[in-house]
């Protein structure tokens, strides 16, 4: 960090966590409000969805229900929720799922009050007017949406993931509840693991890092490296989900001011061609473009290694840096991450397209290592 350098931290708004913290979801919603619930038929079949609108219903709040979210939303489900959100005359949105079902009710919320599509909002369209309360309770423990400025929206027509930036979709109201995570499938909890890993990772090493953004991502590190085997092995543990939601949520405080890096350049347009889900992606890629990094910033990559729990102290300054690869690398095997594409029955065949892409995509901008596109062609196809 450059000691004369000026940086900014923005912070989001309420959090609320621990067991149970559901119950506080309508301390700050008003009675003549109707928040439009946007969520996904999982979370509906898993018993959560009620549980959300059995507080609602205790005081006595009208609301009504999306349930169209599909992994990583579309610009159509956006549409489609936004159409409900007005003909309900609703005032307010609520995020329930993963990082999908906050992203979507971002973008609702951005829509219903700005003129214009989400693909000009993404390429940088100011928005010109409040947009309504977002209210977010994550049922996943990796996306970070519930603490972020932005939204990752599908847009299949151009068969590419649109970003939304803007600080005002930072939710108003993050609810962090352990409880919700009981049913969540072993799978997705390595998932959306390792997606938390990477944020915390990336953010540590960008260029825009600073000493409020270390402070919280080295600690996403330790915590995930303590508790995301336990959280695999026993997602009904709610201690341990308790740990991973809590260094979920500050990887993405860390992440949301210090940004990303070739990880989430990569993993996108995988997901958009390869129909690949994001934390899998970031899982495939995390371990390349660590080693990739390296050089640029090998001490933090020495502390890295020793947040994870290495024992470094008899290696000289590189293969101490490289033992945070070999850390996270043991960590994915654990809780049953491929390694490669041909794992998991793909045959990978590198579309120039995703190259532009990750190219273009701000994430490359503050990697701590420059990136030509041979090099990015390279870190593409290294899972095989």
């Amino acid at each position: 960090m450059d000691p004369w350098t000026v940086y900014q931290y923005w912070s989001p708004g309420k959090l609320i966590f621990g067991p149970n913290s559901l119950n506080k979801l309508t301390d700050g919603i008003g009675s003549k409000d109707i928040p439009l619930i946007i969520t996904d038929k999982g979370v509906s079949g898993a018993g959560i969805l009620k549980k959300v609108t059995d507080v609602l219903d205790g005081a006595g709040i009208k609301y009504h229900i999306f349930e169209g979210i599909t992994p990583t939303p579309t610009i159509e489900a956006v549409e489609e929720a936004t159409s409900a959100y007005r003909d309900h005359s609703c005032t307010m949105v609520v995020g329930v799922g993963g990082g999908s079902s906050i992203d979507g009710a971002k973008a609702v919320s951005l829509r219903v009050t700005q003129e214009g599509s989400l693909r000009e909002y993404s390429v940088g369209k100011p928005v010109k007017a409040s947009i309504p309360p977002i209210y977010a309770i994550p049922t996943t423990a990796g996306t970070g949406s519930e603490v972020s400025a932005l939204a990752v929206i599908s847009d299949n027509y151009n068969q590419i993931k649109i970003v939304l930036r803007e600080m005002q979709l930072i939710p108003k109201v993050a609810i962090l509840d352990p409880v919700l995570l009981r049913s969540i499938p072993p799978r997705i909890a390595a998932e959306t693991g390792a997606d938390a890993l990477a944020h915390g990772i990336e953010a540590y090493v960008s260029l825009n890092s600073n000493a409020v953004t270390d402070a919280l991502a080295i600690s996403a590190i330790k915590l995930i490296a303590h508790h995301l085997r336990k959280m695999v092995a026993n997602p009904g543990d709610v201690k341990t989900a308790g740990q991973m939601l809590i260094a979920s949520c500050i990887a993405g405080l860390s992440f949301s001011n210090a940004g990303l890096g070739l990880v989430h350049s990569l993993a996108p347009p995988v997901g958009a061609y390869l129909n690949v889900s994001h934390g899998l992606s970031c899982a495939l890629y995390l371990p390349v473009v660590m080693d990739f990094n390296i050089p640029a910033r090998p001490e933090k990559f020495v502390l890295i290694a020793d947040a994870m729990g290495e024992n470094i102290r008899e290696l000289s300054f590189i293969p101490a840096a490289k033992q945070a690869v070999s850390a996270v690398r043991d960590l994915f095997t654990d809780i049953g991450l491929p390694k490669t594409f041909s794992e998991i029955g793909i045959e990978f065949r590198l579309n120039s397209k995703m190259v532009d892409y990750a190219l273009a995509s701000p994430p490359t901008k503050v990697n701590p290592r420059i990136a030509d596109r041979n090099q990015i062609e390279r870190l593409f196809e290294a899972p095989h």
